[in-house]
């Protein structure tokens, strides 16, 4: 992402908009490292990972709260990627003048 940003001005491409540039890769980061507290704190609990609805055994709070945790760090990170693309489209589209 960070590679996009630096290329796309340089190679004819329009600014990109600051302050959603600025703002994208936090969002997209804070969602990832929530997504990982959430499946460690599930872990920690002794959740199954690879098993899916009533198998995975979350009858307590703290197994409920980390996948829910997990669950919207990986929302987070949805939101931020989606924004990525956005940012980067928005440049495309305004091809400067050479």
């Amino acid at each position: 992402m960070g590679l996009t940003y630096y290329l796309l001005p340089r190679l004819g491409f329009g600014d990109l908009p600051e302050r959603m540039a600025t703002w994208q890769p936090y969002l997209y980061a804070s969602g990832q490292f929530m997504h990982i507290i959430g499946l460690a704190w599930s872990g920690g609990y002794g959740v199954q990972r690879k098993t899916a609805g009533a198998a995975q055994g979350l009858e307590g709070l703290g197994q409920m709260a980390g996948m829910g945790l997990m669950g919207l760090g990986g929302l987070v990170s949805v939101i931020g990627g989606l924004l990525f693309l956005i940012v980067a489209y928005k440049s495309m589209s305004k091809r400067q003048n050479s």
